[in-house]
């Protein structure tokens, strides 16, 4: 099902100024309900039955509600999840009331994960039967995007839950480059890159990609001004490269190689920039796939991270 974009998601993500770009430790209620939603389309509805009822029961899927709230009583050593009446039930007042992040993530793991192998392999047939009527790739894409636009770090993801920020690009590259530029003097990049996180949750790629490349623009021109190093007006990325090149801002035994790190520095985000992002897209829309728009936000956190260590090498011998 498609995520409908909403001017507060979009006011919000634009105030946003956390030092990390994701939460941890908390689970937004919204995001609580938005899961339910999910569950009902994709796992099915549970059918109790009353002491009246009469001939066939309507389409659900007890079978699964009832093993996703064993498996996870089983784990936990508990009789019950919430006490409720029903299995599903028990599931959803867990999903809406459990403040412990990693308990939630169970219930969370165990369901998606029935989701992705058990679902996908039914038939037509079988999720008429079961009335789900989002199938599994959807459902976990629709997961994802939920807890990418509620800035929670966690992602379901080969049969797990992961923290964003156990990916190695994440914690070795971002959260630094967020680090360095959380000095007041650099609170232009630091907005900049800030907003290329939040055009990201928010799937607006092409504006990713064009701020990314603004915050590594911005942090040449904020160590220029700092360095008191002359540049052109209206000056881009590859002519500010040759000011801080003309004034020996790396170390001098990269001087033989220095050519080539130029070159890099120039060639990655900047191509990716012009050919998506800032310029005309012509008569035919173009979509720019999750994957560019993360490449784009690691390798200018990657470059920030060059500049910093460079910067603050030659304050300690300055």
């Amino acid at each position: 099902m498609a995520v409908i974009d909403t001017y507060s998601r979009r006011k919000r993500l634009a105030e946003q100024g956390e030092e990390d770009v994701y939460i941890y430790d908390t689970v937004p209620t919204v995001l609580r309900a938005q899961v339910e939603y999910i569950w009902d389309d994709a796992i099915g509805p549970y059918w109790k039955a009353s002491g009246f009822s009469t001939g066939m029961p309507p389409a659900n899927n007890n079978t699964a509600w009832r093993s996703i709230r064993h498996q996870l009583c089983r784990e936990k050593g508990v009789l019950s999840l919430a006490n409720s009446d029903s299995p599903k039930q028990d599931c959803i007042t867990y999903l809406h009331h459990e403040q412990h992040v990693d308990a939630w993530l169970d219930i969370i793991e165990l369901s998606f994960t029935y989701i992705e192998q058990a679902v996908s392999r039914f038939g037509a047939y079988d999720r008429q039967k079961c009335a789900i009527t989002l199938v599994p790739s959807e459902a976990i894409d629709e997961l994802n995007t939920r807890f990418r636009l509620a800035s929670f770090g966690y992602r379901f993801e080969g049969g797990q839950i992961i923290r964003v920020d156990s990916e190695l690009l994440h914690s070795e590259v971002v959260k630094p480059a967020l680090h360095f530029l959380a000095d007041d003097r650099f609170s232009g990049p630091r907005e900049e890159y800030l907003s290329a996180h939040a055009h990201y949750r928010a799937g607006e790629n092409k504006d990713a990609i064009t701020d990314a490349n603004n915050a590594f623009e911005s942090t040449l021109k904020t160590i220029c001004d700092l360095k008191g190093w002359e540049y052109p007006a209206g000056a881009r990325a590859s002519d500010l490269l040759k000011v801080t090149r003309a004034n020996n801002l790396l170390p001098d035994y990269l001087d033989t190689s220095f050519d080539q790190l130029a070159a890099t520095l120039k060639s990655g985000l900047p191509v990716v920039r012009n050919q998506e992002g800032s310029h005309g897209q012509g008569a035919e829309p173009k979509t720019t796939p999750d994957y560019i728009a993360a490449y784009a936000l690691h390798l200018a956190a990657a470059k920030i991270m060059l500049l910093a260590e460079a910067f603050n090498a030659g304050l300690r011998t300055g």
